[in-house]
């Protein structure tokens, strides 16, 4: 009777080799297929043609999704007060005229964003325009940054070229 050994044969001594998992998709199963991969370039190569000849037909479609930023349209004075701004007249967003409720001070108002200098949210009520740059600032911002007043609110990248 021959005698088995009790231990587990070394890696070197085993005659398997090791096995291990390996995960296929579909993608690295279509890259050996020639067929497949002809199709592919010649859908690429379709879409690259398409979009040349419409670059120079000037058939280039604006983006009519794009939004406006808020600090583009209306100037905050911190009292609650807003004007809209110079050249942004035209702008109709009617989802700017609709009150929600602040995060900042839980009031209704209408505009409602972020500090440019510390992201901390801002209303119209606690919240004024750069003179400069026209993106909104908090009141602790203002005074930070600014000339320790309300009336010449600047931010922090304006005030380094002030």
């Amino acid at each position: 009777m021959q005698r088995v050994s009790l231990k587990r044969m070394r890696s070197e001594e085993s005659p398997y080799t090791l096995q291990t998992k390996m995960h296929v998709n579909e993608k690295i199963v279509d890259s050996h297929d020639a067929n497949k991969m002809k199709e592919i370039h010649a859908k690429t190569t379709k879409l690259l043609f398409q979009a040349a000849r419409s670059v120079s037909n000037n058939n280039i479609q604006p983006n009519r999704n794009k939004k406006t930023p808020v600090s583009s349209m209306v100037v905050l004075f911190g009292n609650g007060q807003i004007e809209t701004a110079k050249g942004a007249e035209d702008l109709e967003d009617e989802f700017l005229w609709v009150r929600r409720k602040a995060k900042c001070c839980d009031r209704e108002t209408y505009v409602q964003s972020d500090c440019t200098n510390c992201q901390k949210p801002l209303c119209e009520e606690c919240g004024f325009s750069c003179t400069e740059c026209g993106q909104f600032i908090c009141n602790s911002c203002v005074t930070v940054f600014g000339s320790c007043d309300a009336d010449h609110p600047i931010c922090e990248k304006c005030s380094l070229f002030a």
